[in-house]
């Protein structure tokens, strides 16, 4: 498909999107600032702890100590309520029941729980921005998507017969002008991959929701199957230019995969088209989008490691142990689940990762870092 055509009608909003959102998270950078970018983790060596998500503040300055286990992370993109852009959000899924997301701001910096008490969270896992709103996949005793307000508390709460402990979630392409646009959620229970289509409520109703499986992928050994998700409006694998697509980390077969024009596709069983399969992933526990070249981020369960593939040529662009710990036969020490990338005011990537090793938010990146990028 050749570029002129690609770049018309609907995909141009999509080319148009995937340009703001790549705007919003470059940073301004001097003008006489001439030293080459560090895209990829290839070139990052420096790891960097950016505090506790056991040992917090309450919203009132309070010391107190929480059920921790962080794993997924949000990543502010814009002043969102009193958080600035660059604010760093993690949810802590709890060793027993977690019940709190922390937010970090400026860094180094001891955690601030960023919820209220009453949002009803219960084993929080992926966190996904959503117009004014953020997206909590309520994965232990929820079974449900929790939709909070910029201050935290909150705004609605989710359910649906599909939903069978919802682990990822992701926002996808906007279809309405209401409070929320299309997401979409991987159940850890089932490993079903749906679609939520938001229909804007009437007279001040509350909006209404439809949800299409649009996936199914092959269920782990024990029966818990821990999907993550990003979408991007585009992403080219091989020589193909895909739009609208929903990118997941797939434990079971250890890969990636994507499944093109998300927004729009039917009831489906299938498993979507494979990016990468095989090592260096190793089990899979979390992926992110590098915002300078698209590349693919994924942190291992079984190794401790960090991996950025190349979707277009399918190749293994870095590889880097984050985490010392040996990972044994029974998976004690594995640490890894959650991982976001952005850009530092000099351009270059920065990737942020949780440690539950450790109960700790690190960072990456090229250099030391002391403000949110």
């Amino acid at each position: 498909m050749k570029q002129a055509s690609f770049c018309l009608t609907f995909t141009a909003f999509l080319v148009c999107a995937f340009s703001e959102a790549a705007l919003a998270a470059a940073p301004d950078r001097d003008a006489d600032d001439i030293a080459p970018r560090v895209t990829t983790i290839a070139g990052l060596s420096h790891i960097q702890q950016i505090g506790s998500t056991e040992n917090i503040q309450d919203a009132n300055g309070n010391a107190f100590a929480v059920d921790p286990d962080p794993y997924k992370i949000a990543i502010v993109p814009r002043n969102f309520g009193k958080l600035a852009r660059g604010t760093v959000l993690v949810s802590n899924i709890g060793n027993v029941l977690g019940t709190t997301i922390v937010k970090f701001q400026p860094f180094p910096s001891t955690g601030v729980q960023f919820n209220a008490t009453t949002a009803g969270l219960q084993g929080p896992a992926e966190l996904s921005f959503n117009r004014d709103r953020l997206l909590v996949a309520n994965s232990k005793g929820g079974n449900s998507i929790q939709v909070l307000n910029p201050n935290g508390t909150l705004f609605m709460s989710i359910t649906n017969a599909l939903f069978n402990n919802p682990w990822g979630v992701t926002t996808g392409l906007p279809h309405s002008s209401g409070p929320l646009s299309t997401f979409f959620v991987a159940n850890k229970g089932d490993a079903k991959v749906l679609r939520v289509d938001v229909r804007e409520g009437t007279a001040g109703a509350e909006p209404t929701f439809t949800v299409t499986q649009i996936a199914q992928l092959t269920v782990m050994d024990g029966g818990v199957t821990k999907i993550d998700l990003r979408w991007t409006p585009i992403l080219r694998v091989g020589d193909h230019v895909l739009v609208d697509v929903l990118v997941l980390q797939d434990p079971s077969q250890n890969r990636i995969a994507a499944i093109a024009n998300a927004s729009s596709a039917k009831s489906s069983t299938g498993m979507g088209a494979t990016i990468f399969q095989g090592k260096p992933l190793n089990v899979p526990g979390g992926i992110a989008l590098n915002p300078i070249n698209g590349d693919i981020l994924a942190v291992n369960l079984n190794d401790n490691n960090m991996v950025e593939i190349n979707p277009a040529n399918a190749s293994v662009v870095g590889l880097k142990t984050v985490d010392p710990l040996t990972v044994d036969a029974q998976g004690n020490n594995s640490a890894l689940f959650g991982v976001a990338a952005t850009v530092d005011k000099k351009d270059n990537l920065l990737v942020y990762f949780t440690d539950d090793n450790t109960n700790t938010l690190n960072v990456l990146s090229a250099t030391a870092v002391t403000a949110p990028q």
